[in-house]
């Protein structure tokens, strides 16, 4: 294949510009009459609420699934990712934006959270929201219960589902209790991720208060297990108790989902260890209001399952979350609360410890060699929400403080913690041998059985990390091609290539590999492999006998060597909950690929790899079918980068003729020579903010070259 070379210059985005925008993928944009069957915007087509969230073993219960706009229409089933147990039957689509299906929960059904999707032909598939399998009863608020005297009536133990919506909305509840009991109150809200659409974004905050029978505030709370409230309350005589909860400064909106744990019941808030390594049995002690004192449970850590955490419960209800880590273990032992009595560890370890009281600290001794970097980190807030802000400090054996580090971790727009985590990381350098002491202090005064934290000290390896998203791709008609974006974090000092393919996919599907590159010998920069290698695209290809609503797991898998050592690492899935300048999303269990109906033009042939020297300009011929009566179309050419611009050149209409469009495509000047991955889409919105080219070509091999 020949193709004419031009010179020409095209100045890139520069970083100031792509910072302030959020990686998030959608559908295209209407253009004018060309395409008259349009892909969904992908913002209409998330799921933002189940009500309820939860249902009680061996019973049946009609759920809701809240979407936006159109994006819920012809609904065809309901994918659950997570333990077995839940049948679903009698799905219906109320409107074009709710979903009503009937789940028959088992009655030996596992306890704890499901990911929850709706598959539907106009949007694929939807990202998850979580659907809890619990052991106590549980009914549904009946409004208006927005006074004492309207109180909704329950008999405890009980899980009520309700909403706080609309704006304002106050629940109370009614409830009979005897002087002596120990009575748990709990909204779970945040721990199950419900949050607010539009102007009202942010996770559901409510405030919980129990009244006597005259209306007297006996106790209340706000933020107790993160944004979610608890009271644990000794009734004090025989009688009537009233439960408020409302929203924080009286908010209130459709996606207010909570559920209002009440009951005589043990209601874990904490465990301890609060991780273990893969491969091994871990015995963990539970704690929280009527867990009897020393309740332990032998927990097997899987070695197959690439998510970095799990939730463990005792009633479902309830769960706190577990690591899953990659270093042998430990548990502090205290005292360790000065140098003199600091707890010797090991390299390649993680100690699993807590602040026992306000105020306390904990000492480490490690053994360390000159000219080896060792990394130093907490794992804290970070999937555990622990309440702790850590502060890591290393001293030499006369007590000098040599290095220290307070908040070792920035987000991303893709991120998957609540907000900026406050944990811990420092690389470290001795320059002699000797022992060394590590110093770990919390900044906030929180101590107790939930101030736990994971210390892992290792040598600081050159590591990588992948994310990627959408973990459900949608693809518009069987044989068309759509893509995901790979997130590339790397780690101390990772410098080299990684080749990142589509694996797991079934017969007749097509995945696509591509290189994130980087800094090697003969290269001029690695600034420009910065903005250009820290996100990937990669296609997959859907068999043209694929029936609408088919839908298959896959896997991303990066690749490379450092020094002679093969890294192989599997990219975690994410989910999306929100649009906006910093995204919320979640870590899944699993990357699910979906057929949904076709929609207008598509691209079913491409070069298999085009090359072209920096600066100049490449024609490249794709074949578009399903074109109609049109004789033009407006496309893209696409390039991952850094930022949210993904656009190699400007859209263009273009002329289509027997069946082929030619596209040019300008090479920046300063795009650096390497293999990159491009995509050849219909036009969609603006950029990457709410568009996934989709449908588009195959992955493309772009072999940039020095200008000779």
């Amino acid at each position: 294949m020949s193709f004419d070379m031009l010179p020409q210059s095209y100045r890139i985005m520069t970083a100031r510009v792509f910072v302030s925008v959020l990686v998030l993928y959608g559908c295209l944009l209407p253009i004018g009459a060309q395409e008259k069957v349009l892909v969904p915007d992908y913002n209409d087509c998330r799921l933002v609420s189940i009500f309820p969230a939860g249902g009680q073993v061996g019973q049946t219960v009609a759920v809701q699934f809240f979407g936006v706009e159109a994006g819920l229409r012809d609904a065809k089933e309901i994918v659950i990712d997570g333990p077995p147990g839940i049948s679903v039957r009698d799905i219906k689509n109320i409107s074009d934006a709710v979903v009503e299906a009937t789940f028959e929960i088992d009655s030996d059904a596992p306890l704890g959270r499901r990911c929850m999707r709706v598959l539907n032909a106009r949007s694929g598939l939807t990202n998850m929201m979580y659907f809890v399998v619990g052991r106590h009863p549980e009914v549904q608020e009946t409004e208006p219960n927005n006074d004492a005297a309207a109180a909704f009536a329950v008999t405890l133990p009980v899980i009520v589902n309700a909403h706080l919506n609309p704006a304002a909305d106050v629940d109370f509840y009614r409830f009979s209790a005897k002087a002596g009991q120990n009575i748990v109150a709990a909204v779970l809200g945040q721990a199950i991720d419900s949050h607010g659409q539009g102007r009202d974004y942010g996770f559901v905050d409510a405030d919980l208060f129990i009244l006597d029978a005259k209306g007297n505030i006996l106790a209340e709370a706000q933020d107790t297990l993160g944004l979610d409230p608890l009271i644990e309350f000794q009734v004090p005589a025989d009688g009537e108790y009233t439960v408020q909860v409302q929203h924080v400064l009286y908010r209130g909106y459709p996606q207010a989902v909570y559920r209002l744990s009440l009951g005589e019941f043990p209601l874990v808030t904490s465990l301890f260890p609060p991780g273990g390594q893969r491969g091994t049995n871990t015995r963990v002690e539970w704690n929280g209001p009527n867990v009897p004192s020393g309740t332990v449970q032998t927990i097997a850590v899987p070695t197959d399952d690439p998510m970095e955490y799990q939730y463990l419960t005792l009633d479902g209800d309830h769960e706190v979350p577990f690591v899953r880590g990659e270093l042998p273990e430990s548990i502090e032992h205290e005292p360790n609360d000065d140098l003199a009595s600091a707890e010797s560890i090991e390299i390649a370890t993680t100690v699993n410890a807590r602040f026992d009281r306000p105020g306390d600290s904990d000492w480490f001794k490690v053994h360390l060699v000159p000219g080896k970097p060792i990394l130093f980190e907490t794992l804290a807030h970070r999937h555990l929400r622990s309440p702790v802000d850590t502060r890591i400090a290393i001293y030499d054996a006369d007590g000098k403080m040599l290095a220290e580090n307070d908040d070792g971790f920035t987000i991303d727009y893709m991120s998957v913690y609540d907000y900026q985590p406050p944990d811990s990381r420092l690389t470290f350098t001795p320059t002699v041998e000797g022992d060394y002491f590590v110093h770990v202090t919390e900044q906030t005064g929180s101590g107790g059985a939930r101030s736990v934290y994971r210390l892992s000290v290792s040598i600081a390896e050159p590591d990588f990390q992948l994310d990627l998203y959408p973990d459900a791709v949608p693809i518009w008609g069987p044989g068309t091609t759509a893509a995901l974006v790979v997130r590339v974090e790397r780690l101390n000092g990772h410098a080299d290539d990684i080749e990142l393919s589509v694996e797991g996919l079934p017969d007749g599907w097509t995945g696509s590999t591509a290189i994130s590159n980087w800094q090697t010998e003969g290269r001029p920069s690695s600034n420009f492999y910065r903005f250009y290698g820290a996100r990937v695209f990669l296609t997959i290809t859907a068999p043209t006998d694929a029936a609408v609503g088919t839908h298959v797991p896959f896997r991303v898998v990066g690749r490379s060597t450092v020094e002679g050592k093969a890294i192989e690492r599997i990219a975690r899935p994410t989910t999306l909950y929100y649009t906006s300048d910093i995204g919320l999303f979640r870590l899944t269990p699993m990357a699910h690929a979906v057929v949904a109906d076709p929609q207008g033009p598509w691209f079913s042939t491409s070069p298999d790899e085009v090359t072209a020297q920096v600066g100049t300009t490449i024609e490249i011929p794709v074949a578009v079918e399903n074109l109609g009566s049109e004789d033009s179309l407006n496309v893209v050419v696409n390039l991952a980068s850094q930022g949210v611009a993904c656009s190699l050149c400007p859209p263009q209409m273009l002329p289509v003729k027997d069946g082929i469009v030619t596209v040019p495509v300008k090479l920046p000047d300063e795009l650096p020579v390497g293999v990159f991955g491009i995509t050849i889409a219909r036009t969609w919105r603006s950029d990457i903010r709410t568009g996934m080219p989709g449908p588009c070509t195959r992955l493309i091999p772009l072999r940039v070259t020095p200008k000779e």
